[in-house]
């Protein structure tokens, strides 16, 4: 049953994204209570024993298999968690599912050269720095100013010291930095409508299609930029937490389009059962073939929905 309060037009567009018979599912996760999931931070000392001491605390911690530091508590517990002195020192990072995956697929290494583009609030650097073992340099970029003394702030208190900060337009970032970094992730801004929750009008009472199209002319630019930044051989991970095409699989196709064949779509492998290839296809637009290695999650009650689509760097077809 379609929710009253989204239009017609949005509900009639997430059926032709995600299918029919995966609708219902998705707008009753917008309703739903969710688990409170989490990464215990390896920078901040011991995971086993910031657990025990977690479990002391008496939180019921539950494991995310895929991810070793990852659990997740209850909607109950939420509180209890973020307003911890756990929280508070840094030794734990309260972060979604989906962001937490999206790391992993990127996978940084120590002693590498890394970028976060469009960093606030600094979930993913932090994850990253981590994966990084604090070993390497990390480049974090974000342009407005409040969001930048946020991220700062979690930086600091996760410990991390191979991060340097810079306020700037990412769109600029490939031309003063071209063939720079190994890895690089693009959690891209977006239409967020994969954030929807019906108890928080703002999250879906100013969504337009207009919205989605203004997001997607700065997406390109970001996509953009990031590549040109990307060493040869290097991986990029674009995302987003919008459901819309136009914000994921254009933006894929516009890149593949646009690089001549240097841009190359890498295989993502799924460890859990909510997610789909991305479309080949939507209304009027065809989208590149090698577009079904891209990845849609679908959001329940432990994820929220995301787009992920790994890139690596070679040659253009006719270099």
């Amino acid at each position: 049953m379609k929710p009253v309060y989204l239009t017609s037009e949005y509900c009639e567009r997430l059926e032709e994204i995600v299918g029919a018979e995966h609708a219902e599912s998705v707008f009753r996760s917008f309703e739903v209570e969710k688990t409170t999931s989490f990464r215990v931070n390896p920078l901040r000392g011991s995971v086993s024993e910031t657990v025990e001491a977690l479990i002391s605390d008496g939180l019921s911690l539950q494991s995310i298999d895929w991810c070793q530091n990852a659990f997740y508590v209850t909607a109950a517990e939420r509180d209890r968690l973020t307003h911890s002195p756990f929280a508070e020192s840094g030794h734990v990072y309260v972060q979604g599912q989906s962001s937490i995956f999206a790391t992993l697929v990127l996978d940084p290494k120590p002693d590498q050269w890394n970028l976060d583009l469009a960093s606030a609030p600094g979930g993913k650097a932090c994850n990253m720095a981590a994966m990084m073992e604090n070993r390497g340099k990390l480049s974090v970029v974000e342009p407005i100013k409040p969001r930048m003394y946020r991220l700062a702030e979690n930086l600091k208190r996760q410990g991390v010291s191979i991060a340097k900060t810079y306020l700037m337009d990412g769109r600029k970032v490939g031309r003063k930095v071209p063939d720079r970094f190994d890895n690089i992730m693009l959690d891209a801004p977006c239409s967020g409508d994969s954030r929807i929750r019906k108890e928080k009008p703002k999250t879906w009472e100013f969504w337009s299609e207009r919205k989605v199209k203004e997001q997607s002319r700065k997406q390109k630019g970001l996509i953009e930029s990031a590549f040109t930044a990307l060493k040869h051989g290097g991986t990029l991970l674009y995302c987003t937490c919008s459901f819309s095409p136009e914000e994921n699989e254009a933006i894929v196709d516009h890149l593949l389009t646009a690089t001549e064949g240097a841009a190359k779509l890498q295989p993502i492998e799924m460890p859990f059962a909510n997610w789909q290839p991305g479309l080949e296809s939507f209304r009027d637009a065809e989208f590149d073939s090698s577009m079904s290695l891209t990845r849609r999650i679908l959001p329940n009650e432990n994820f929220d929905a995301f787009f992920m689509a790994k890139f690596s760097k070679g040659w253009p077809d006719d270099a």
